[in-house]
Formats: C-alpha cells, structure tokens, sequence
C-alpha cells in the first residue's frame, strides 16, 4: 500500500517535515531502499549512513538535527516502534489471516471447539476436547492433543506440537517446530537405573507470548511451567520443567534454562546463555552472551561470565595462567599475612 506523507504522519500520531503529498509504498533498510521507501534511524550515530541512502523518507529521533539532510521526515520518540507500525500499515500481508478456512486434510475430534473464525491447515490434528478461540490461525502439520486450550487471535505457524492440557492464552504467535508440553527431565536413580519422574503438570503461555522456532518447553512435573505476559522467546531455546518466567522477559536463541528456575520480570537471557536448575532470578537482571549462571542472582543488573575472543595464541597464554591462579593467591595472601 502507499500513504502520502501526511496521511502516514496522522497514522502514526507523528510530526513530520517534508512535502505532505509526497509518497511511501515502501520500507527498506538504509543501505538497500528504494526512492520511495521509509527507513528509520534510531540516534544519530547513523547520520552518514542515512545522507547516502536513497530512501525518500526517515523516522528519526525528536532531537534529530535536520539540517543539511534531503529527506522527509518523521519524527519519533521510538523511531524504531513506529518503524514496526509504518511496516503494518505498509504491508498488511504480512497480517494475521482473517477468514476461516479449514483444510480438507485436517484431522479435527468431534468433541474439540473451534471459535469463530478459526483457521486450520492441511494434515493438522486435533484432538478430543481442544478449544480453540476465535480467529485463530493453526498451520499445516500441527499436532494438538486432548484437552489443549489455545486462546483467540493466536498464530500458529507449521509443525507446531501442543502436548495434552497445555494452556495457551490469546494473541500468542508460535513458530515453526515449537513442542510445548513434552515431558521435563525428571528422573531418579534407583538399585542402579535410572526410573522416570511421571511429569504430571502442564505448560501455561499467558497472553501476549512469542515462542521461536524449534523452541522446546518442557511440562511441569508436579507444579506447572509459566511463561508470564508478554515474553518473548527465540528459537532453539530449551526451557526445562517448572521454570516460571516473568512479564515482559525475553530470551534469545540457544539459551537453556534448567528445571524449577525462577526469572523475573523484564529480563533479557542473551544468546546461549545456561541457567542452572533451582535458582531465583531478579527483576531487570539482563544476562549477556555465553554466560553461565549457577547461582541466583538477587538484584538487578548486567551480569557476565567466560572469557571474551581473543587471538588463540594469546588465549592459550591465558589458559596456562588460570592453573596457576590458586598458587599465585595463596602466595599473595602469605605475604599480606607476614607484612
């Protein structure tokens, strides 16, 4: 679709400098966007690379200095949110569908509930007494045991996998491959075996979730596992049973959260991060890249852990080093010790 700038302007609740009649069909990024695209910087570190490109139009920040810049502009105080609304309003599309359809393949008991306007794709299965809310949209190859609810407006996309008595609250988008509810971790050892846990809880996405592609989170074992309000999860992210995830949190890929683990709110688990099993984890706490975490962690906060790129043959320096670190602190305490 194309909006002049002044309609795109009043969409979005934005001012704007520029010729109102001027057209956006488009969006791009800065290096690889058409005459007529809309592009967004966030500060104005990316000045240059914004007077370079071709794109006609810009949001920026409320404090960007427009002199000297030929473009039409947007102005924002979160250029890269209204970056996401333009693209809605640009490529409807890219929308949720809106009319039923259910595909002849599809395998559905006679006891599941389908809300109005429920979608569904080829070679999916439902199973006895799902319910499923209004508008929502199930993909090709899904498999949904007995007593799933998933609520309305939701987006499943192909092979997704909702084990029994899952729970999934209203507007949750699952990725492709997501297993929600398969059985946690749970073993004992016993006379030299080990013997399985029965893993009698379920798995509970609150409202608002998004859960990546080939994300697995396991069922509770007694107590049930809960993705709060709002996360946001990445794909290949592995999220053991009876971990409780705060509002708003979200986690990036490779990311491994062990059983019974408690994170707050507004976190941020960066990239293959391990989070050890039975720890609390407080408000606000954000978690870089690789880090390991066998402790909880009490306040809010940027933690890290491991050790940053270096070339190997420096590295391997440092590695010899670390194996004498205990002697080198012994004798620096004997020394305090007999000053």
């Amino acid at each position: 679709m194309s909006f002049s700038l002044q309609s795109l302007a009043t969409s979005l609740d934005l001012n704007f400098e520029g010729d109102p009649e001027s057209i956006v069909d488009g969006v791009g990024s800065l290096s690889n966007a058409t005459t007529s695209d809309l592009c967004f910087i966030q500060n104005e570190k990316y000045r240059k690379r914004l007077a370079n490109s071709v794109c006609s139009t810009v949001i920026v920040p409320l404090n960007f200095e427009s002199l000297k810049i030929n473009k039409q502009l947007l102005f924002s105080a979160n250029p890269q949110f209204s970056f996401v609304q333009a693209i809605h309003l640009l490529k409807p599309q890219l929308a949720v569908p809106s009319s039923a359809a259910i595909h002849a393949s599809a395998q559905i008991s006679v006891t599941a509930k389908l809300g109005m306007g429920v979608s569904i794709g080829a070679l999916t299965v439902i199973g006895d007494n799902v319910d499923i809310g209004a508008g929502t949209s199930i993909g090709p190859g899904c498999i949904i045991e007995k007593n799933v609810k998933v609520g309305s407006h939701c987006l499943l996309h192909s092979r997704v996998t909702l084990c029994h008595e899952v729970n999934i609250g209203n507007n949750c988008i699952l990725q492709p491959g997501v297993v929600i509810g398969g059985d946690g971790f749970g073993l004992v050892m016993h006379e030299g075996r080990w013997h399985k846990v029965p893993q009698i809880g379920t798995v509970v996405l609150e409202d608002d979730v998004e859960i990546g592609a080939n994300t697995a989170i396991d069922r509770g074992a007694i107590d049930d596992t809960v993705i709060e309000h709002g996360c946001k999860l990445d794909n290949l992210i592995q999220i053991g049973h009876n971990v409780r995830i705060g509002a708003h949190t979200a986690i990036a890929a490779h990311a491994a959260i062990a059983g019974s683990t408690i994170i707050g709110r507004y976190c941020q688990i960066a990239g293959c991060v391990a989070v050890a099993g039975h720890l609390n984890i407080a408000d606000h706490v954000i978690v870089t890249g690789m880090s390991l975490v066998t402790k909880s962690i009490n306040k809010s906060g940027v933690y890290s852990s491991g050790t940053p790129l270096q070339k190997n043959q420096d590295w391997h320096k440092s590695n010899a080093r670390y194996k004498v670190l205990d002697k080198l602190a012994r004798s620096v305490a004997s020394l305090e010790k007999n000053k």
